[in-house]
């Protein structure tokens, strides 16, 4: 339950890192460097799973849907973890 809850965290806080992004250049009325489909393809593609995960998880398969969660959850995770390494050790690095 805990390994479940954790992923699902960490992929609902993706899908909403990636949707504030996005909302910022809408908002700011400023074109980003990457097509703008790009945006759509991580938050669906992040959504289908969680939606999905959680399907099983209310069917009773919490390890299946705790699986599906982390796979999400585990690129995530590697991204994050290489994008504060550069902040640590090149934070002059633009």
């Amino acid at each position: 339950m805990a390994t479940y809850l954790t992923g699902l965290l960490i992929d609902c806080t993706a899908v909403l890192a990636v949707g504030g992004y996005y909302l910022y250049y809408v908002i700011s009325k400023k074109e980003p460097e990457e097509p703008r489909y790009y945006f759509t393809i991580v938050i669906a593609s992040i959504g289908l799973v969680i939606a999905v995960s959680t399907y099983f998880f209310c069917t009773g398969d919490p390890t299946t849907a705790a699986i599906l969660v982390w796979l999400m959850a585990v690129p995530v995770l590697v991204t994050s973890l290489f994008i504060l390494l550069i902040i640590i050790f090149r934070p002059n690095w633009n």
